[in-house]
């Protein structure tokens, strides 16, 4: 990369180091191993993420680089790794001028070509397909397992109205897809739902107030959840080529529910205090209740209501700061009651569970511990939350070593919900070499069973995927 010099200090944190991107997509077997690959862990992990081909113009975050996804391959207590950018149209176009044609989505309208769908952010697997979804939207792309190569879009054979945005719901024992859809134009929100047969069966609009940024969203037996959190565009950079986002305090934060057997119904609103969320961990129903377990936000932008910085704090984008904590909430769906209560004072991000218990109430939740004292998001270790009995177990990485989201892997004969792994690739921010780490899930303490040696660094990513053996075939 050249020029980087032109760039923001809030890009170029998420552009060098630890994070400069990659230039080779490769192949590699016969992977070297600290401790052993157990032999009942057969499947894929893979994980998307910002990889940017060419130096970024104008606006850039870190949000905005191409979509690389990195994977492991494990069959037989061996190893092979992938990495593969994600061949979207944007990219092609970019390769064709040799420089890169879009400016970042920070860009103030009209200084260049914008949207670029990077399809970077996360990966789902549903309908005998896998597919990376993009944060703002747009159509997802089907990748090939486990080669990871790029099909081409998905419309659900001609039936997706919107786009699909990042953190797509499947619910296992009816194998449809529940998504989200957002955008600038009125009703701001749509919920979309897809059958195990890959046809959109429903896609209906949820009227908000106005435009807000959305990024997740919720399943339990019951209720769709989305929410109504007034994190604003902010237009008002008289001296900047960029705009950005900022938590309006004045206005209320809400959480709506969407009866999933009534989808003409509106969506039921419950008033929460005032915050932010970018990631769920998982919701279920309790009776009356509807519970809710992720990283809230109290203030999620730079500055806050009283103007005063917060520069002690990671930064995304320049704007959003990380100061979000495990939180659980209550909706009592009877009397409109709602409760909500801090589960911990630890900074977390990327909560997961065991995708088998995604909207039937996960016990345990793995979260990325946050280091503070950083200038971008980086973990350094695990914490592993029993939203039960409140106990908490952390795993921390070693000296100048980072990660980012892990992903539960259940192992072959698993008997309970935490009976299996969790995956993710950890680095080594002075030698810049990575590895992938198994670790136990139901035994923290004991560290990872096996560090998988790579050929290339893995950059800190956003969201990964487990796709069991039987499904690769």
């Amino acid at each position: 990369m050249s020029a980087l010099r032109e760039l923001p200090a809030s890009a170029l944190a998420y552009l060098t180091g630890i994070y400069e991107p990659v230039h080779h997509e490769i192949t590699a077997t016969d992977l070297p191993v600290i401790g052993e690959i157990p032999k009942d862990l057969n499947g894929m992990f893979a994980q998307n993420g910002a990889n940017p081909l060419f130096t970024p113009n104008v606006g850039h975050s870190w949000f905005d680089g191409d979509g690389m996804v990195h994977g492991v391959q494990l069959e037989d207590g061996k190893a092979t790794f992938r990495s593969r950018w994600i061949k979207t149209p944007g990219l092609a176009e970019d390769i064709a001028a040799g420089h890169a044609t879009y400016v970042g989505s920070l860009a103030k309208p009209g200084l260049g070509k914008r949207h670029k769908n990077v399809s970077n952010t996360d990966l789902i697997y549903h309908s005998g397909r896998f597919i990376s979804l993009w944060w703002e939207g747009g159509k997802p792309y089907e990748l090939t397992l486990p080669e990871l190569e790029t099909v081409g879009t998905v419309d659900y054979n001609g039936t997706l109205e919107g786009g699909v945005t990042s953190h797509a719901k499947v619910d296992p024992r009816t194998g449809e897809m529940f998504f989200i859809s957002w955008g600038a134009k009125p009703p701001y929100l749509h919920v979309g739902v897809a059958s195990g047969a890959g046809q959109i069966a429903r896609y209906v609009p949820v009227p908000l107030p106005g435009p807000r940024v959305q990024h997740d969203m919720a399943i339990s037996d019951r209720f769709i959840c989305v929410f109504d959190f007034p994190m604003m565009f902010d237009f008002d950079r008289s001296d900047s080529d960029s705009f950005g986002f900022i938590l309006n305090d004045n206005a209320p934060a809400r959480i709506g529910l969407l009866d999933r057997q009534n989808l003409d119904a509106p969506a039921r609103w419950f008033e929460i205090a005032p915050c932010f969320m970018w990631h769920l961990s998982s919701a279920w129903d309790d009776g009356d209740d509807f519970v809710l377990v992720g990283a809230r936000m109290e203030g999620a932008t730079r500055i806050d209501a009283r103007g005063h910085e917060h520069d002690d704090l990671p930064l995304v984008d320049g704007e959003h700061r990380f100061d979000s904590h495990p939180h659980m909430w209550r909706l009592n769906t009877k009397t409109g009651a709602v409760r909500e209560s801090a589960l911990d004072d630890a900074y977390v991000e990327f909560p997961r569970v065991n995708d088998a218990n995604i909207c039937s109430g996960a016990r345990f939740s793995y979260m990325a511990e946050i280091k503070t004292d950083e200038p971008t998001l980086l973990a350094k270790g695990l914490l592993k939350y029993d939203v039960q009995s409140g106990k908490r177990e952390r795993l921390l990485f070693p000296d100048n070593h980072f990660g980012n989201e892990v992903s539960f892997a259940p192992r072959i004969g698993s008997r309970s919900e935490d009976d299996g792994y969790l995956l993710g690739f950890v680095t080594d921010r002075v030698s810049l070499n990575s590895e992938f780490w198994i670790t136990p899930a139901n035994n923290l303490g004991v560290g990872p069973v096996a560090r998988i040696k790579l050929p290339q660094k893995v950059p800190p990513k956003f969201h990964g995927r487990w796709v069991p053996g039987e499904l690769l075939r």
